[in-house]
């Protein structure tokens, strides 16, 4: 039997800013939850929300406005492919990179 790779880990923020946008961060947990494990995080301070964090190149990078459809279709993409399109390259926020608020 095959082993099965581990689900790559997507930090949530969970400020209260993006919590607001309380539907899109819903439907992007909701997306997540099959294919990724979710860590939610305290606020990063960069809200745009919802706030995403990916491990890309083995660093951490943050994404700000992550909602709608679109958004979201970009995050799952890089979880199932490990490629980072144009619409996330645009929502990263370099400042943040490989920084992580406890």
């Amino acid at each position: 039997m095959a082993e099965r790779a581990p689900k790559p880990r997507v930090y949530v923020c969970g400020g209260d800013d993006c919590r607001k946008r309380k539907t899109d961060r819903k439907k992007l947990r909701k997306a997540l939850d099959a294919v990724a494990v979710e860590v939610s995080v305290k606020c990063q301070k960069v809200c745009k929300g919802p706030v995403v964090g990916l491990e890309v190149d083995g660093e951490l990078q943050w994404f700000a406005s992550v909602r709608g459809k679109k958004a979201r279709g970009a995050v799952l993409k890089y979880v199932d492919t490990g490629k980072l399109g144009s619409d996330l390259k645009g929502r990263r926020h370099k400042k943040r990179t490989g920084k992580l608020r406890k």
